[in-house]
């Protein structure tokens, strides 16, 4: 049963792939008749005359975005642009002096900002929305210096003195 079958599949692609018809003529198509050239009118030498040349496109870029450049920004790229970090965001009256930390390492100052978390500075962090440099840590204060142009361009350098235990009135 499965000879007979499998004889006749056999059979069934023989005729198929055997019966071409490669033999068969094949038509032309036929060839385009030419008319004779008039010669042209003097209407017709006018209107190209009159035609006038196509503009030239130019680009011009001014005011207009890259095309190249991604049009979505990924979130680590938008982050560095216009970071500021905790430290900075805040001005440096509004942070608590709340430890001193001495060690191999030196002085590492513990602040409290407004928003009630706890940060570790070293020297040389910066600190405060005018970014402050931390310029030394004593056993009871940290001096910060912040560096800024007055009004009439001229360069100022203030010392912020924030001290671990603040005086109390009426005390010496």
């Amino acid at each position: 049963m499965k000879t007979t079958l499998l004889t006749l599949v056999c059979c069934a692609a023989a005729l198929l792939a055997g019966c071409s018809d490669s033999k068969k003529p094949v038509a032309k198509a036929p060839a385009p008749v030419q008319q004779p050239v008039s010669q042209p009118t003097g209407t017709a030498v006018q209107a190209k005359a009159a035609e006038a040349p196509a503009p030239v496109y130019a680009y011009n870029p001014a005011g207009r975005r890259d095309p190249f450049t991604p049009i979505i920004i990924k979130e680590e790229k938008k982050a560095l642009i216009g970071a500021k970090t905790p430290l900075e965001r805040y001005p440096i009256n509004e942070f608590k002096l709340s430890g001193i930390v001495w060690g191999g390492l030196g002085y590492h100052a513990m602040l409290e900002g407004p928003d009630g978390k706890g940060y570790f500075v070293r020297v040389g962090a910066v600190i405060g929305p005018n970014r402050g440099v931390v310029k030394k840590i004593t056993q009871n204060s940290m001096i910060v210096e912040e560096r800024y142009k007055d009004p009439s361009g001229e360069p100022i350098k203030k010392e912020i003195v924030v001290e671990l235990r603040k005086k109390q009135e009426g005390t010496p």
